[in-house]
């Protein structure tokens, strides 16, 4: 593969994988360039890989390689993010659980049990484990929030969120509470849209939007004009998601006229007004037509051609 350590060829292979992350790439032959990325010596090359890996779940022999980065990287940053890719595999396995909770959505399993059982066992050998560090332990929360419908996960979820020693902790905890349906994290998600803290005010309107919780329009109504650029981000696209579909295009255009010049919230806008739209074709009874979404299922059925 390319030598990393050349500075024309860096930034290359940067934006290879950005084009891999964004599926502007050749769907079959990424995994293979990400597995190469992957054994870079330049951290920021395969921390890049390993967060365009997530699609790609029915490439074994990429997770496999980012399980090794979980257990036994030096460097803690990486083990840390992929500890928290491994959670595409945990959601992708959901069917493997005898316990699964009725109704709830599960996709067809792109991966094997057994590698399931591999990665499901790491992660919780991990997730309290004393050598291992706090920055790592709380991704692996995050890759175990799939499962946060089981009374020992919950039990840690809750656990880590009242013990979190930083706000980054509380976020990720805040992150696995946005994966399940639980009224106890959901009272947690509407109080902490009062936060202080602007890092976990996003995390919490994110899971607002996961988790469709319409308890918390008013408030995302109200962030939607806080003084970060970051946490109004979060809250318009929540917004989307959580309000009235009648009141929507007149605070939407609101939110306009209060952002003009500011591109990051006319993404945001974008974004909303396109949730809007499918909104309102559901409720009038239409069928969703999502060019992107089209796009993503070719994808993904190019990367698995095997697949049920």
């Amino acid at each position: 593969m390319e030598n990393p350590s050349s500075r024309d060829e860096k930034p290359q292979i940067l934006k290879r994988i950005e084009a891999i992350g964004n599926r502007e790439a050749d769907a079959l032959d990424s995994p293979r360039q990400l597995r190469e990325f992957l054994d870079s010596p330049d951290i920021e090359i395969v921390l890049a890989a390993i967060q365009a890996a997530g699609p790609f779940v029915a490439d074994q022999p990429l997770f496999e390689k980012i399980l090794s980065l979980a257990a036994a990287h030096p460097d803690e940053e990486i083990r840390g993010m992929a500890s928290s890719c491994l959670g595409n595999i945990i959601f992708d396995g959901l069917e493997f659980e005898d316990d699964l909770p009725e109704g709830a959505e599960a996709p067809v399993p792109a991966s094997n049990p057994e590698f399931y059982a591999v990665v499901k066992d790491f992660l919780f050998s991990r997730i309290d484990a004393l050598m291992e560090s706090m920055e790592v332990r709380r991704r692996v929360l995050e890759a175990l929030g799939h499962l946060a419908w089981k009374p020992e996960v919950r039990e840690m979820v809750l656990r880590y969120y009242r013990e979190a020693p930083n706000a980054w902790v509380k976020v990720s905890a805040l992150y696995a509470m946005g994966l399940v349906r639980d009224p106890v994290f959901e009272r947690i998600l509407l109080e902490e849209l009062y936060s202080e803290s602007e890092h976990v005010l996003i995390e919490a309107a994110h899971a607002s939007h996961m988790l469709h919780l319409h308890a918390a329009e008013k408030r995302l109504e109200e962030l939607a004009r806080h003084p970060n650029v970051d946490v109004r981000y979060e809250a318009v696209v929540a917004l989307a998601t959580v309000g009235g579909l009648e009141r929507l295009p007149d605070v939407l255009r609101v939110i306009e006229t209060e952002n003009v010049g500011s591109a990051d919230i006319a993404e945001a806008l974008e974004q909303a007004r396109g949730i809007l739209k499918q909104r309102s074709m559901v409720e009038i009874g239409e069928d969703i037509w999502d060019d992107q979404v089209i796009l993503n299922e070719i994808d993904e059925m190019l990367e698995n051609p095997n697949g049920n």
